[in-house]
């Protein structure tokens, strides 16, 4: 790991990380385990507050019962993760490493049997209908992404949570109607992500290097 955990901490959450200063549920946490294992995997730190505050975890047992019937009855199919324990200012705080999946997609299953794909959307995890995978080695995604329009988009959407085609347009001035339709193509291709329930429609960054 290229940052200490304690600079990890100090950045706050994003697409690749999420604080928990405790799991409230099995089921709650299978959709952010989901959600990273189904995007660009993730590190999620049990015994740290959403500000960032260390305040430890009670009971290491419960948390790593917890994530064992997560995977065991919320996940489908089971993801591979790796739990390490580390002391920080004197607290011990569980480390939960998510590695993107290539058995993506992976479904969280409700008790009801409903199942849903999520994805990380900037530090939230979101249901998406479907998913559809990005292939870094097709020449003609990397062309898109090397596009001068594109480079701005992903620059922005680097800072902003998210962006309709209305504001695209204006961005780099081109008709709506045409950045409404790139739009809907790097969200094919996995780049972007349509962030469900928006109206004007939105999108987010997906894709990142």
């Amino acid at each position: 790991m290229s940052k200490s955990i304690a600079e990890i901490i100090s950045a706050g959450e994003g697409l690749r990380t999420e604080f928990k200063s405790r799991i409230d549920s099995p089921a709650k946490i299978a959709k952010t385990i989901v959600s990273f294992a189904n995007t660009s995997g993730g590190l999620l730190i049990i015994g740290v507050n959403d500000s960032g505050v260390i305040s430890g975890v009670t009971s290491e047992l419960t948390e790593l019962q917890k994530l064992e019937k997560a995977n065991t009855d919320f996940i489908d199919p089971k993801i591979l993760i790796q739990i390490k324990s580390e002391q920080l200012n004197g607290k011990k705080v569980l480390l939960v490493t998510v590695a993107e999946s290539k058995e993506k997609p992976h479904y969280v299953v409700s008790d009801k049997g409903a199942r849903t794909i999520y994805v990380r959307v900037k530090d939230k995890s979101v249901p998406i209908p479907k998913l559809l995978l990005y292939n870094s080695d097709n020449l003609e995604t990397e062309k898109l992404l090397a596009s001068k329009h594109v480079k701005s988009l992903v620059a922005y959407l680097r800072i902003e949570d998210s962006v309709n085609a209305r504001f695209y347009s204006r961005m780099i001035n081109i008709s709506e109607k045409r950045a409404d339709r790139m739009l809907h193509d790097l969200a094919a291709k996995q780049i972007l992500l349509k962030i469900p329930g928006t109206k004007p429609e939105a999108f987010s960054l997906k894709w990142t290097e």
